[in-house]
């Protein structure tokens, strides 16, 4: 055990997010690197669609150099109001390479409670989507944004965005020759618990990695195999288990953003072998289900909450690996394999 953790040490060290991304758009620029399930368009209006290593390290630059303009401190805050999708990955991503520290907020919470999260941060930038459902993120920030003195800048994903919001997919292009400010340390996350709106608080990124190290030693996916999340949050479970673990291992991420059976079953259906993520309290169903049989299934990653908190009837796949995901806070988490 004392090697193993020795072992992580020493692959951990000096690796972050950007070092990661750069080597697979460099090495693997055309493979695919996040794709919107196939039912997207009904709950966001987008199309959905994919981004290789290659785009996404292309629209993560733009996105980094167009924050910087609005030289913010470094370490300064940015309230994040999305699912953890493509946008939102490019705004996580973004952040850490402007020096920024992101925080995704809970797209549950209400407008009370948001601003709470967001005074608390002292975030100084807000960056959202336009539709999640019913939900309008984009003028929850701007309400958001006029009340917490803090907040100078607000940007939104897609076609349909507020007056008074920066347009970002128009802006970022035109953001490639600012520079980025040269940062001395590497900033944290800020992490939100999906439950009790608890926070924010701080993670590292050798925290994040570290857990998504854990992660995919228990499930070993191949780089043609794909990563299918249904967890929508921005706690360190949900980091680990997706952004992290795909970045880490080069393997396709498939963010739902909205469970959907039937999306589900799609990206189950797609050709690939596929690790799902799941929240612990869906195992019952997936259990009752055909899709539990599914031979796709490469691996089950339950992410549980509180820990210790089991459901039954469980799944029981002796040919796959199954793993425990038990959180005792956003920031703390530990992995195990049944």
């Amino acid at each position: 055990m004392r090697a193993e953790q020795d072992e992580a040490a020493l692959l951990l060290d000096g690796l972050h997010f950007d070092t990661l991304l750069r080597a697979l758009a460099a090495g693997r620029g055309y493979d695919a690197a996040l794709r919107d399930p196939p039912g997207r368009q009904g709950w966001s209006d987008s199309v959905p669609g994919s981004l290789g290593f290659g785009q996404l390290e292309v629209k993560v630059d733009q996105l980094a150099r167009l924050l910087a303009m609005n030289r913010a401190q470094p370490g300064a805050r940015v309230a994040i109001l999305a699912p953890l999708g493509p946008e939102a990955i490019v705004s996580i991503l973004a952040s850490l390479r402007a020096g920024l520290s992101p925080m995704l907020l809970p797209l549950h919470g209400n407008e009370r409670e948001l601003l709470r999260l967001i005074e608390a941060s002292d975030a100084v930038m807000a960056i959202g989507v336009g539709r999640v459902g019913t939900l309008r993120p984009l003028l929850m920030l701007r309400e958001l944004a006029v009340r917490a003195f803090g907040t100078r800048f607000v940007g939104g994903f897609g076609e349909m965005v507020p007056d008074g919001i920066a347009p970002l997919d128009l802006l970022m292009a035109s953001a490639t020759l600012h520079p980025l400010p040269e940062t001395a340390e590497r900033v944290a996350f800020q992490v939100v618990d999906a439950t009790t709106l608890a926070g924010p608080l701080s993670v590292s990124e050798r925290d994040v990695l570290g857990k998504a190290l854990e992660i995919s030693r228990l499930l070993k996916p191949m780089a043609s195999s794909r990563i299918v999340t249904t967890l929508v949050g921005g706690d360190l479970a949900a980091l680990a288990s997706g952004p992290a673990m795909a970045l880490l291992t080069g393997v396709e991420l498939l963010p739902l953003g909205l469970f959907n059976l039937g999306d589900l079953q799609a990206c189950i259906e797609g050709g690939r072998n596929v690790h799902l993520v799941l929240p612990g309290a869906m195992e019952p169903a997936l259990a009752h289900s055909r899709l539990a049989g599914h031979p796709a299934l490469a691996s089950l990653v339950f992410v549980h909450r509180p820990a210790g908190n089991r459901t039954v009837p469980a799944i029981d796949r002796p040919d796959i690996a199954i793993v425990d995901v038990d959180v005792a806070s956003a920031a703390e988490i530990s992995v195990s394999r049944r």
